[in-house]
């Protein structure tokens, strides 16, 4: 009988966790986890327990290693932002939109979704719930920390808390809250998808209410500076390590490579005619997202 993994980073938690916040009735709370990847479950366990927040449910992944799992997906090459994308990124995509349909099936008002390897805030728990109790104010709204430097409309407030709207996409999707609406929307844009993730559930859309949590209350750990405090499987993607469903990476036809070149040159120029200027007299802001204070990257 093997051990039950030991999550060692319990010790290495920052601040005092505020409160218990049960989910508000109608709502749910799931985190993505491969099931032969325990140390990551123990792992995220652990964080909520820390932030606080009660009730959050272990969602089984899409195995890309498990043969046939994905031969019905709505992966089309070219539909999307990209041509080609890894049986890994396929795999990501599908549980991820798995988490949206049950959120439908089960008529949850909003749901909040989660990665296994984020890193919270002690006043994450406080925060979820609060944006869980108010989904008419929003489609989606991102928690986590973005490896880049964005642009995001001027300050306001859901459910007393701080964000920003969201004007073009991030490459990271490991924390945000959606409600049921939204889910039903990336469900019918996703019924054919080309896209990583992270990006299709942020791209600016007219009918796309997307916020970024100001200051973020969530961080994966691969961009942590605590990231040395935890087991090697939080820290680095087991779905990354595997050559078997990360390689064969068609790009596509040169001409989806040079229309792809010529939209990001229009989005920039756009930016260094004016826009970004005029943005930041809005009261908008430009640059990476700040971290609760508990949290270091």
């Amino acid at each position: 009988m093997s051990a039950s993994p030991v999550c060692i980073w319990r010790n290495r938690l920052k601040g005092n966790t505020v409160g218990r916040h049960e989910l508000p009735p109608e709502t749910g709370a799931f985190f993505i986890n491969l099931d032969r990847v325990p140390g990551r479950r123990a792992f995220m366990e652990t964080q909520f327990d820390h932030a606080g927040l009660v009730g959050a449910t272990c969602f089984s992944a899409t195995d890309a290693q498990v043969p046939g799992v994905l031969d019905v997906n709505g992966y089309v090459p070219g539909s999307g932002s990209r041509w080609g994308l890894t049986q890994s990124e396929i795999a990501c995509f599908e549980s991820h939109r798995a988490v949206w349909q049950t959120a439908v099936d089960q008529n949850l008002n909003a749901v909040a979704v989660f990665e296994d390897d984020v890193e919270m805030s002690v006043q994450a728990g406080s925060i979820i719930a609060a944006f869980l109790e108010v989904p008419d104010a929003f489609d989606m709204v991102k928690l986590d920390y973005s490896p880049k430097s964005l642009r995001f409309g001027p300050e306001t407030h859901i459910a007393g808390v701080r964000v920003r709207p969201m004007l073009e996409m991030a490459p990271s999707a490991a924390a945000y809250v959606l409600s049921q609406r939204a889910c039903q929307k990336l469900l019918n844009w996703s019924e054919k998808y080309s896209d990583h993730l992270d990006d299709f559930v942020s791209i600016p859309r007219p009918d796309w209410r997307m916020y970024q949590c100001f200051p973020a209350v969530g961080v994966q750990m691969i961009w942590s500076k605590q990231q040395d405090h935890t087991v090697e499987e939080v820290k680095v993607s087991e779905r990354s390590q595997d050559q078997k469903t990360n390689s064969g990476l068609d790009k596509g036809p040169l001409w989806v490579r040079l229309r792809r070149e010529l939209i990001a040159a229009r989005r920039k120029l756009y930016w260094r005619m004016g826009g970004q200027t005029r943005l930041l007299e809005q009261g908008g802001y430009v640059g990476f997202i700040p971290c609760s204070d508990d949290l270091s990257v």
